[in-house]
């Protein structure tokens, strides 16, 4: 009997507890769901955020093209001033090719390094390559390239050399190789090589940032002109 009793207190308390949470819900009423423009807005930044990190993957993971090319080492020796290595190697005490690219980007070269600035003269490769070793960039062009370009390459590098506090190894000259260069444009570093079909500063800029000072003897002379 008792057993009974106490079974069907449970059950009617049970029961009062579902008729109670019954009449909140019908009083409060279930919790509304977000407006359909909200999930949407959510939807969309989810979507955004997702683009915005492949595109990072697939565009910012490459090599940057401005870096240019890495060349082979063909070494610092010093040699008589006045020596072209390139076409006379015996004369600069090396047998066979002395350089790894064209225009050199290392290799024998004169003890006197070239002052820095712009050049309408063809300058000689076995000495601005003492430049190179400094840490400066040498800028090529091609005989008979466009005044126009010309004039764009010589205001970017007069500008560089005024920096007497900054970035002011800089060097542009005609190239009057036996070889002709492959671009019309060619940019140096010590052991970087990067060729220009225009008179592109902002890439020069570029490599200048990723090379400029990035050689065996970084604090070489000359000093900024003037």
């Amino acid at each position: 009997m008792g057993r009974r009793r106490r079974t069907s207190g449970i059950q009617r308390r049970e029961r009062a507890s579902s008729e109670a949470l019954n009449r909140r819900l019908d009083e409060g009423g279930a919790p509304s769901a977000l407006p359909d423009w909200r999930l949407l807005a959510i939807g969309g930044l989810l979507a955004v955020g997702l683009l915005v990190v492949v595109l990072v993957l697939v565009f910012g993971s490459g090599p940057d093209p401005n870096t240019g090319s890495a060349q082979p080492n063909a070494g610092q020796a010093h040699v008589t001033d006045g020596f072209n290595c390139r076409s006379t190697p015996e004369s600069c005490g090396v047998t066979g090719a002395p350089y790894t690219s064209l225009p050199a980007t290392s290799g024998p070269h004169w003890g006197t390094p070239a002052n820095w600035g712009v050049y309408s003269t063809p300058q000689s490769e076995s000495q601005v390559i003492h430049n190179l070793e400094h840490g400066g960039v040498v800028i090529w062009y091609r005989a008979g390239l466009d005044a126009e370009q010309v004039a764009d390459l010589a205001g970017y590098v007069d500008a560089q050399v005024a920096q007497s506090a900054g970035r002011f190894k800089f060097i542009l000259s005609p190239w009057a190789g036996e070889e002709e260069l492959t671009s019309p444009i060619v940019v140096t570093a010590w052991r970087y090589l990067l060729p220009l079909d225009t008179a592109d500063t902002g890439a020069i800029d570029a490599f200048a940032r990723e090379h400029y000072g990035q050689a065996p003897e970084p604090l070489g002379g000359p000093g900024p002109p003037g």
